[in-house]
């Protein structure tokens, strides 16, 4: 398997998933955090500081790759439907539309 589709097959049938170890923007001109992502039923239902998500929880480790809602803004936070921009740990950027990604069948 190729780094994405290595991290992709972490992805739980269920939908419900942290991606970890994400990048966050802060703003224009503050930079980035890094922050673990929680993922159900189609929706973020949190946003924590990276390291703090369950060890053990199904999900991705991104490693310091971005994750931006693809809204004008980018922003990404609780409550917010689940359609993102991600760069995986292969760097491969895909998008996600209520926690599913883009091409991909719902159940990996």
């Amino acid at each position: 398997m190729t780094a994405p589709s290595c991290c992709l097959a972490r992805i739980p049938a269920n939908g419900k998933f942290w991606l970890k170890n994400a990048a966050l923007e802060n703003g224009p001109s503050s930079g980035f955090r890094m922050a673990d992502i929680r993922i159900e039923d189609g929706r973020i239902r949190a946003v924590i500081p990276a390291g703090e998500s369950p060890c053990c929880a199904p999900g991705l480790d991104l490693d310091g790759g971005a994750v931006r809602a693809l809204t004008p803004d980018g922003h990404v936070g609780a409550g917010q439907p689940a359609d993102l921009s991600v760069t995986l740990c292969g760097g491969k950027v895909v998008e996600m539309h209520a926690g599913h990604i883009a091409g991909l069948p719902a159940a990996l």
